[in-house]
């Protein structure tokens, strides 16, 4: 029943922006749940407005968990330069290597 309900929230939410105003105003005038496309026009925006939320703030936490992996790798980088005694620099070339530079 619940996965019914989900698949008509689906498909309604796929027909939804394919309608448009002056069939919305038809549709007012014609339908006896008048009433009802106000409220779902208010919980189209909330919808929106709560996306919006969450992906500026699932942004925020991407960030974060990037700036801890940057300080992991800068503090495997100073360990191995202690242990090895050479310096780990991805950007070196291989030739720079074999010519002492």
């Amino acid at each position: 029943m619940v996965v019914c309900l989900g698949l008509i929230v689906y498909l309604f939410g796929r027909v939804v922006p394919r309608i448009s105003d002056a069939d919305v105003e038809k549709a007012r005038e014609q339908s006896l749940f008048h009433w009802l496309v106000g409220y779902f026009e208010k919980i189209d925006e909330w919808l929106i407005d709560l996306f919006e939320k969450f992906l500026r703030r699932f942004h925020i936490v991407i960030l974060k968990i990037d700036n801890v992996i940057t300080k992991k790798i800068g503090r495997f980088r100073r360990e191995a330069e202690k242990q090895t005694g050479f310096e780990i620099d991805a950007k070196k070339s291989d030739s720079e290597h074999e010519t002492g530079k």
